[in-house]
């Protein structure tokens, strides 16, 4: 037996009982029409929809006027029912019922509403602080449930929506009471049509069912999905009368799931492509040895020397980018060395001539100073990679990106070219800079930036992990990664990563930090500060 969903449905008897009239909210819950109901029975009606309240109903129907509750269940579900005020009315030969759902009666409610409140105030004062303690309660329950409750219209708009609402929407969710389109538009567009497409399946069914989309929120313009439970209230004629369910952000289960999912097929794909590489690998290290045999027998002059030398060249080069893709899938990372970070970022060129548009200009600044740090090679490299696709994401596809590392002494300031930022190298270390002159970074989302699953991608194109990964390996080598970003005019990521120095390097450089020091403390004293 369903729960009426009026606040007060009302019928009209005659003396016999049966239906004169009735309210059209009454008329929706027996599901049938008024046209039908006229001249039955009130009593067989409300048998024919539960045979528990045969022994319930001729307890008061002999009565003039009564008050009396049919409950909906058996033992612990009885505290929810119907309540029925009966009233005759002996001359006009008619009696009026009112009808309307809500808790069992309780004792001391009962004697309270009676008359015995002044006689026992303390009675309906302890249930008014119940009443109080339970609402409290309840507002606590729905304010920190991590979701947001909801009841919808048959129109699409809210009639209510929990507080949660007001994070992810902290401007608009006062208009999503008026406006049926407003919540649509910010769904994906991809998935809109999924939305519409779930209701309509699954309103006729009148069962609670769930379905997950995704919103983009409006500042920060990130994509987050949205678990969406809910059920369908329709009367028993098929009318839909709204939704109630409830909102649940899944963001990072969604995207765990799908880099799961994923997984699978590309641990095969792994072991595929690697036996290809390897064999790859192999063809390429024919052509180099061959090319570089007729190569070294040919005269400077002889007019196939140029073409076999850039045989031998790309051969070369085809064999290294082939050590790159190698590196970058090796399950366990390699040891940390001395590398000289340098000759990392030239080799990583060529996978970054891969990804970034051909119609895009890459400017490099790898100076000639080399730059040793003791660093875990295939980290270093994923994280670059990680960048440059970032800003390859960033800019159109004429866009421009420059790519540079230089040396930076202790006490220098970092990213000394920007005066938005301001901070100093707590040691000597290379900064490696990667700036493109794309769309920049929002002000609302700067401090989520390197949050884990924070993405404004969909999860096909960004798993939310890039930046976040490429913190926890700077800061496993002592370094440091930051960012200046303006709206409209670009981005530049910075790394600090401390250079390595030998024991004779050390005492070398700590005897002219105290030489310096001592000339410093001489020249101050010399000429003391005029007051």
């Amino acid at each position: 037996m369903k729960i009426p969903h009026f606040e007060n449905g009302q019928i009209i008897l005659a003396a016999n009982g049966f239906i004169l009239e009735a309210s059209d909210e009454f008329c929706d819950w027996v599901g049938q029409p008024i046209t039908k109901i006229k001249g039955q029975s009130f009593w067989q009606i409300m048998i024919s929809m539960e045979k528990e309240w045969e022994f319930l109903i001729p307890k008061v129907e002999v009565k003039q006027k009564a008050k009396y509750f049919l409950p909906l269940g058996k033992g612990d579900r009885n505290s929810i029912g119907i309540h029925i005020t009966y009233q005759k009315y002996p001359k006009l030969k008619i009696s009026i019922l009112s009808i309307t759902s809500g808790l069992a009666p309780h004792d001391s409610l009962k004697d309270a509403f009676l008359g015995d409140l002044m006689q026992n105030p303390k009675a309906i004062a302890s249930t008014l602080v119940r009443l109080q303690k339970a609402e409290s309660r309840l507002d606590d329950y729905i304010s920190n449930f991590p979701g947001i409750f909801f009841t919808q219209r048959p129109d699409m708009t809210f009639s209510y929506l929990s507080k949660g609402i007001r994070f992810l929407f902290p401007q608009e969710y006062r208009e999503f009471s008026r406006d049926s389109g407003l919540f649509l538009n910010k769904i994906l567009e991809q998935d809109r049509e999924h939305y519409i497409n779930e209701i309509s399946l699954q309103k006729p069914k009148g069962q609670t069912f769930s379905f997950t989309y995704r919103v983009v929120l409006p500042k920060t313009h990130q994509i987050i999905y949205l678990l969406d439970i809910r059920t369908p209230s329709i009367t028993s004629q098929g009318k839909l009368l709204g939704y109630d369910g409830v909102l649940i952000d899944i963001t990072r289960q969604a995207i765990a799931e799908h880099r799961l999912s994923n997984s699978v097929w590309r641990e095969g794909l792994a072991t595929l492509t690697n036996g290809l590489v390897h064999d790859f690998s192999n063809l390429m290290a024919g052509i180099f040895s061959i090319s570089e045999l007729y190569f070294g027998m040919m005269e400077k002059d002889d007019p196939m020397a140029n073409g076999m030398g850039q045989i031998k060249k790309s051969a070369m080069q085809a064999q290294k980018l082939v050590r790159r893709i190698i590196d970058l899938h090796r399950e366990k990372p390699a040891n940390r060395a001395v590398q000289d970070l340098r000759l990392l970022l030239k080799d990583q060129m060529d996978l970054l001539e891969i990804i970034i548009p051909r119609s895009a200009k890459i400017k490099t600044n790898f100076g000639k100073e080399a730059l040793p740090a003791f660093i875990e090679e295939t980290g270093f490299r994923q994280v670059i990679l990680n960048l440059a696709i970032n800003a390859r994401d960033a800019i159109e596809r004429t866009g421009r990106i420059s790519i540079s590392v230089r040396k930076v002494n202790k006490g220098a300031p970092l990213l000394a070219d920007k005066r938005s930022y301001s901070e100093f190298a707590k040691c000597t270390g290379a900064e490696v800079c990667i700036s493109d002159n794309g769309k920049g970074i929002a002000e609302s989302i700067k401090d989520k930036l390197f949050d884990p699953f924070f993405s404004t991608k969909e999860s096909t194109k960004g798993s939310g992990f890039g930046l976040y990964n490429s913190k926890l390996f700077i800061e496993d080598h002592n370094g440091k990664i930051g960012f200046v970003s303006e709206e409209g005019k670009g981005s530049t990521f910075f790394l600090f990563i401390p250079l390595f120095v030998n024991e004779a390097s050390k005492k070398k450089n700590l005897k002219k930090e105290r030489r310096a020091t001592r000339e410093f403390v001489k020249v101050r004293k010399s000429s003391p500060p005029k007051l």
